[in-house]
């Protein structure tokens, strides 16, 4: 898979797991909603220092949207990291919305 084929589909899980929409992004981002849209089309690219902003706003480190979790080369040790690391974020999102409603 090519680097921008893993970018688009990280973007989108990502996006997704921070429970934003393409629009709250864009708004967060100072951005529009079609540039985002674009994105993850793939049909457009950002710089990096758009880059490193998404991944501020989804709570994430920028590396993560290069990481193909389907690289053999990655091995079984990596990717097992990844989805702990994944697991973890998503209980702990859970966690403070379920403190937040106390």
């Amino acid at each position: 898979m090519d680097l921008g084929s893993v970018f688009v589909r990280n973007m989108k899980k990502y996006r997704k797991q921070a429970g934003l929409s393409q629009a709250k992004l864009a708004e967060q981002c100072e951005a529009s909603h079609s540039f985002i849209r674009q994105i993850e089309c793939g049909s457009r690219y950002p710089s990096f220092s758009f880059i490193a902003r998404l991944a501020d706003e989804m709570h994430i480190p920028p590396s993560w949207l290069f990481v193909d979790e389907t690289d053999p080369r990655l091995g079984d040790k990596a990717r097992k990291q990844a989805i702990e690391k994944e697991l973890l974020k998503n209980i702990t999102k859970d966690v403070r919305a379920a403190l937040g409603k106390i």
